[in-house]
């Protein structure tokens, strides 16, 4: 048993010798990167990313090693030590081929990351799509490409002298353990190594969106480029599945027209070269604008749908002290997210066009997320010298959500996670997201030098529906009319208590801005990612309703307004621009829900643009129209009827406009 401990132990060395070669790497790639990084009282954070650095990279070893571990297992059992030569020798060449590509990836990513300051991401395909001859000019005037290609070829031979020596066997025959105990070590080698690669005993493996630190740096600190390959090659696969929305909607050979069809004009009127400048409008000359600078702050709801709130009673208090504010201020509640899933939503606010129908492509992990675009929501404010900030509760590196803001015009991208704030499964508590917010408007601001936009994700509102211990709920008895909905009473009660937590916290919040100097010169905008009913109710239109509440300082506010015209996330930004900005230039598909158009105005939701009485989409499966009629808040199948004429017009129009704008307009 003890001369088999020795091969054990071989094994174990040398996994131990690459595992302290990947934190040196790691230790070199903080040293080197690090400059401009502000890291200030950020020390536990850098120990932290360290330490989940050896967590990744234990998982990739764990991942290389689990071809040896069967074939170790297959001779362990067979009782014939002498086929571990043959072992030994077949992990020698192994680990040469497995770790010397491990190696190679390494010292391209530590290029590619100064090049793009990014891990290997799925721009590494545009050396193989875009012009590649002009790519290796640019690199070889940039890098050492011989050098490169040297320490490549010496990182196979340094691993295969590595593995030479420390896995040399004297002799090739040794005692093994009772087969029972052979049994027993086959059986758990493989569970030890499984919990190895994902990295933890939680529920959810460790991976590129994990938990380490409200610092993008550290966080790429952390993460294994293996890991980021593999995403990259993920994102690829989903992208080369990207549908050609122009051609669906039938504008292959006509793309002008399709902005023609979408604004009503003549095609004579949209731009020969650059048709999406037929999107450009501008804000009127306003004096109280200009003096004031209002500061924006628009703040996302995770789940926060329209459904409930017309439950709302003293007995059933599912808006808590956001009530006054809704009562006394702006809401629109014919409106709708345009996206049930958050990243899509959030996406689709960043770049201020409508998210395309379902695709298996998210934008913030795809090429286009390094892609700049005039139509970027935050544009219009950078151009009027405003500081633009963008707060999650949860970490940034989720989806590439922060990397993707930093692209689109927000200057800082900030995590809940970091500064000490209590926590759920999905971020921290909305109470401490709130706090967040308003320190930083105080530390923006500069005492009202500064103007600041500030847009922040909330999480709490989400399953499992988790609290803070210390709150204290507001009255739920369940109205009758609203139980005979409910088809998962349990999951109901905790989101209607998760819902009501989330309000109260808000309306908290818009107390304190309504309290504070900032009351004269703040606006604020409330809206949900998308609505949470899919989880217990069912109903169509409640379940695509989202609320969109304002708060307009009484010297901006506009003195006649239709609350009851449609909307929906589209609308968001042209609205604020109208609202915040004097003599400003945007360029949106929507349109300000408080302008004379917005009397005709529609609602877009996914693959559906609906009025208040039709609505025209897509099947998915085989892209032919589909028509509707809405009753009792759902969808019934019609026939083409003249009032579907115009919504279908529009739908494919916008669909092939966005698509358009997405990939042809972007600069790299």
């Amino acid at each position: 048993m003890k001369q088999f401990k020795l091969i054990l132990s071989k094994i174990f060395l040398i996994n131990a010798v690459f595992l302290f070669f990947m934190s040196l790497y790691r230790l070199i790639f903080f040293l080197n990167y690090k400059k401009g990084v502000d890291l200030e009282g950020l020390g536990f954070d850098i120990l932290k990313s360290f330490y989940w650095g050896i967590r990744f990279d234990l998982s990739v070893l764990s991942y290389i090693n689990a071809l040896p571990l069967l074939v170790f297992i297959i001779a362990f059992l067979a009782g014939q030590t002498i086929y571990f030569k043959t072992f030994f020798k077949f992990l020698q060449f192994y680990y040469t081929a497995t770790v010397g590509i491990l190696a190679v990836l390494y010292i391209i990513d530590f290029n590619f990351y100064g090049y793009f300051q990014d891990h290997i991401n799925i721009m590494i395909y545009g050396f193989f799509e875009d012009d590649t001859s002009a790519l290796l000019s640019t690199f070889y005037q940039h890098y050492n490409l011989f050098l490169i290609l040297f320490a490549m070829v010496f990182v196979f031979f340094a691993v295969f002298l590595l593995s030479k020596n420390i896995l040399k066997l004297k002799k090739y025959i040794y005692p093994l353990p009772t087969l029972p105990m052979r049994i027993i070590i086959s059986v758990l080698s493989p569970i030890i190594l499984f919990i190895l690669m994902r990295g933890t005993f939680a529920w959810n493996a460790i991976g590129t969106y994990s938990d380490i630190s409200s610092n993008v740096f550290l966080n790429k600190t952390a993460i294994n480029c293996a890991f980021t390959l593999q995403r990259a090659v993920e994102h690829k696969n989903r992208e080369n599945k990207d549908p050609d929305y122009v051609s669906i909607a039938g504008y292959k050979d006509g793309i002008r027209q399709a902005f023609a069809d979408f604004l009503g004009k003549d095609i004579n009127e949209i731009p020969i070269d650059k048709p999406e400048n037929s999107l450009i409008s501008f804000t009127a000359k306003n004096a109280e604008i200009e003096k004031i600078k209002p500061n924006v702050i628009l703040i996302i709801m995770e789940s926060f749908g329209a459904d409930l709130i017309k439950y709302q009673s003293a007995d059933f208090d599912v808006l808590g002290s956001l009530k006054k504010h809704f009562d006394s201020g702006i809401v629109f509640y014919n409106f709708a997210s345009e996206e049930s899933v958050t990243v899509s939503a959030i996406e689709a606010l960043f770049l201020n066009i409508q998210e395309r129908p379902i695709t298996p492509v998210y934008l913030a992990q795809s090429k286009y997320a390094k892609n700049k675009y005039l139509f970027s929501a935050m544009l219009p404010y950078k151009e009027k010298n405003y500081r633009t900030i963008f707060i999650y509760g949860d970490n940034t590196s989720w989806r590439n959500i922060g990397e993707f803001a930093l692209n689109n015009g927000y200057d800082k991208a900030l995590s809940g996670d970091g500064y000490g704030y209590t926590r759920g499964p999905w971020g921290i508590f909305d109470e401490f997201l709130f706090d967040l917010v308003f320190k930083e408007l105080e530390k923006e601001s500069q005492d009202g030098k500064q103007s600041i936009f500030i847009t922040a994700l909330t999480t709490t509102n989400h399953p499992p529906y988790t609290l803070p211990e210390n709150y204290k709920p507001l009255p739920l008895t369940i109205p009758d009319s609203l139980k005979e909905k409910i088809f998962d009473m349990d999951t109901a009660k905790k989101r209607f208590l998760s819902y009501q937590y989330a309000n109260e916290m808000l309306g908290r919040f818009i107390d304190k801005i309504k309290n504070s100097k900032y009351a004269e010169n703040t606006i604020i905008a409330v809206t949900g990612d998308h609505s949470s009913n899919s989880h217990s109710i069912k109903n169509f239109r409640d379940s695509i309703s989202v609320p969109f509440y304002l708060y307009v300082p009484p010297k901006l506010k506009p003195k006649n307004y239709n609350l009851n015209v449609l909307g929906s996330h589209l609308d968001i930004m042209p609205t604020l621009y109208n609202l915040s900005l004097s003599s400003a230039q945007f360029m949106s598909e929507g349109i300000d829900l408080f302008s004379a158009k917005a009397a005709d105005n529609f609602i877009m939701y996914k693959e559906f643009m609906m009025d208040k009485n039709y609505a025209s989409g897509f099947n998915l499966s085989n892209w032919l129209p589909l028509h509707f009629t809405l009753k009792n808040g759902g969808l019934e199948p019609s026939q083409f009827l003249p009032q579907h004429v115009a919504l279908s017009k529009k739908l494919l129009s916008i669909t092939a406009i966005s698509d358009y704008l997405l990939k042809k307009t972007g600069q790299k």
